[in-house]
């Protein structure tokens, strides 16, 4: 006598559901990237590109971009407080006449028609990268790409005994 075949276990729509949902995920995050980026001044578009250029011709095998702000001479405030935040950079103490010189700088090179633009990478090895681009008149001038170095972690105080 031949044993009864248990019934087929119902088919399940998870796995579909998770995927459909993960590719929705991707397609609205690439739609967002593009809003945001749709978002830069022409210079600062212009900037970017002539950046990424830059960075593809020296790097053509290295780490590719993740992702990346940028920041005007004007927006120097910005551009200490990401470069501290990612530890790159000590935080500085200005006075306040430092920081009136430093916005006063920045305010006469815009005046002028031309600007600095920062452009701050992270590479998709978890590793930064910077560029400044000189601006004249809205265009780019020269194009400058440097790596930064993260920094060593401090050494920890070892134990008293």
């Amino acid at each position: 006598m031949t044993q009864p075949q248990p019934p087929e276990k119902p088919r399940t729509w998870l796995p579909f559901i998770i995927a459909a949902s993960v590719a929705g995920l991707v397609v609205v995050g690439a739609i967002i990237t593009h809003l945001v980026r749709a978002d830069l001044s022409p210079e600062k578009q212009a900037a970017a590109d002539a950046c990424e250029a830059e960075y593809k011709s020296q790097h053509a095998d290295g780490p590719g971009i993740t992702g990346g702000d940028i920041y005007s001479a004007t927006e120097w405030r910005e551009l200490d407080a990401r470069m501290v935040g990612l530890g790159l950079q000590q935080e500085q103490t200005l006075t306040g006449e430092q920081s009136d010189a430093r916005d006063h700088e920045a305010e006469a090179l815009v005046a002028s028609g031309g600007d600095q633009m920062t452009v701050v990478w992270q590479l998709d090895d978890e590793s930064h990268a910077q560029c400044v681009a000189d601006m004249a008149s809205g265009k780019v001038t020269s194009v400058t790409v440097t790596g930064l170095a993260t920094p060593a972690p401090s050494p920890s105080p070892s134990p008293s005994s």
